[in-house]
């Protein structure tokens, strides 16, 4: 069987390049289309089409002659086709006989390649079975071990995408896109300054995201043009406009204006920046990977975090303070799986208060890991460092309900934080708290602004990780009696001034100078 290019994965991942011709087959497929059409569909078509030229091209090679078979007989003046010279054609011009002491006689043909004159010498009437024996027409072109388009895509996908895509953008004058639908050019409804005023106007007054099939009923395009290419050529023009924000889960394109969401959703926080840093993770020993898998933090990758099961009807975690200054919940790994999944850009959802019923929007910022939006229910409910939120589903898969469980009132005390002429320092005072919380967490923050400007300061001098254990854990064991603090506890703290998940701040701890484990997470100084 003739071995072909197309089907070799790695043409498709190192060598395949668009040609001219593929070029206009892509324009051309886009052209004839009623709607527009996905990067992925068009790369599966080129890996059809591809096959079904060299296909083509290998009929009309053969054709041209002879195709050679080392058990076959040939005379002088026969053109040869050769298959695994890249079809190349060539002329018999001498036969000789050849003999072999294991395999017998057999003959010898000198060809002469009609493209370069290049003479050589091959194996003929061989009466032994030969790797290039083609066993008839039939079997030269068997498809049945034959990957076919869609095998191939699956495993060629991730290289193949790209470059399409790439090809595409390159070419923004033939080529237009809205999302991952693209479409030709000359095919687009012309989409002016007055229909993107008329689009803004609608979603101020809904409130709401609105889906471009809602926002198409207010402007008026020219019906004749089907309602596909309408709706592709509003969010195209809805895509590149600055004002615009895709805030659609899945399939479902939804729009909202940018400058009625708050900037957590649209930028993500620094004090949420975390910027990883290299730690020798064989320091944690068990009872601190034990710690590091119950805080769940978002950016943990790795370690002792299992994944949730995909759909659970509810979830929990505990407030720190990155999430309490931004208003904003993280994606924990079982919280991602209760909201709408995606990889980057922003989705649009329906907080629900689970104490008072009342409801807000609500921004899933995939790429940040975390839900923004909740920054005055922070403030309503007067919740601090350390208190638990649950978030749960509801019937609706666009609406959830956030919720923390109340406890009677009362004053307690509370470790404070306070940002003084010797830096970050911890005091204990009084503060009344009525929900639940966890104390190894709980922090009071009475001056946001002074927090703010130290963990900035503290970024501009790059101070690391282990500057910080060393300066905030003798601050937090001075605060117990039995002088020790535990390693949540010293996580929670520096999470005041650097977005840092468990697993470094623990690694630290363990290297700390005069740190010593007392048992059950405690460390003394």
């Amino acid at each position: 069987m003739i071995q072909r290019k197309t089907q070799d994965l790695a043409y498709w991942r190192d060598e395949y390049q668009i040609s001219e011709e593929d070029h206009e087959f892509i324009y051309e497929r886009l052209a004839e289309a009623d709607e527009p059409q996905h990067v992925t569909g068009v790369a599966q078509a080129l890996i059809a089409r591809r096959g079904q030229v060299e296909e083509s091209r290998i009929r009309n090679e053969l054709s041209r002659g002879l195709v050679y078979d080392p058990k076959e007989a040939y005379a002088a003046g026969d053109e040869v086709v050769f298959p695994a010279y890249d079809f190349r054609l060539a002329e018999v011009i001498d036969v000789r006989r050849g003999d072999n002491p294991e395999i017998g006689e057999f003959g010898v043909i000198q060809v002469r390649f009609l493209d370069n004159a290049d003479e050589r010498m091959f194996a003929a009437e061989l009466p032994v079975p030969h790797t290039l024996n083609r066993n008839g027409d039939a079997a030269l072109f068997a498809n049945d071990d034959l990957l076919t388009p869609e095998e191939i895509y699956a495993s060629v996908q991730h290289d193949l995408v790209p470059r399409v895509q790439k090809h595409l953008e390159e070419n923004s004058d033939l080529f237009v896109s809205a999302g991952s639908l693209w479409f030709t050019t000359d095919q687009m409804v012309q989409v002016g300054l007055g229909h993107l005023n008329i689009a803004e106007a609608a979603i101020e007054m809904s409130g709401a995201s609105v889906s471009t099939a809602r926002l198409l009923e207010s402007i008026d395009f020219d019906g004749d043009v089907p309602e596909t290419v309408r709706i592709f050529s509003l969010e195209t023009a809805l895509y590149h406009d600055e004002r615009f924000v895709q805030v659609g889960s899945g399939e479902k394109v939804s729009w909202f204006l940018r400058r009625m969401m708050p900037p957590e959703a649209i930028a993500i926080p620094d004090v949420l920046r975390y910027e990883p840093v290299n730690y020798d993770r064989s320091l944690l020993d068990v009872e601190l990977l034990q710690m590091e898998w119950e805080l769940g933090d978002e950016m943990t990758d790795g370690g002792l975090a299992e994944e949730a099961p995909p759909v659970v009807p509810a979830a929990s975690t505990v407030l720190i303070y990155p999430h309490l200054a931004s208003g904003t919940l993280p994606l924990t790994s079982a919280i991602q799986h209760i909201f709408p999944e995606g990889d980057e850009g922003i989705t649009g959802i329906t907080l629900i208060d689970g104490r008072w019923g009342s409801r807000s929007p609500g921004w899933v910022v995939h790429q940040g890991r975390f839900v923004a939006g909740l920054s005055d229910w922070f403030k309503q409910h007067k919740l601090t460092v350390g208190a638990r939120i649950s978030v749960e589903r509801t019937k609706n898969p666009m609406e959830f309900v956030v919720d923390f469980k109340p406890q009677r009132t009362k004053r307690e005390w509370v470790r404070t934080a306070i940002v003084g002429d010797d830096g970050l320092t911890f005091d204990m005072q009084r503060h009344q708290l009525s929900f639940d919380y966890d104390d190894n967490i709980l922090i009071l923050v009475p001056d946001p602004d002074a927090i703010a400007m130290y963990g900035a300061t503290l970024r501009a001098n790059k101070a690391g990780i282990a500057q910080l254990a060393r300066q905030i854990m003798p601050e937090l064991t001075k605060l117990s009696p039995q002088g020790t603090a535990h390693a949540k506890t010293l996580c929670s703290a520096i999470n005041l001034v650097r977005r840092m998940p468990p697993g470094p701040v623990f690694a630290a701890l363990a290297q700390l100078s005069g740190a010593v484990d007392t048992g059950s997470g405690y460390w003394s100084m």
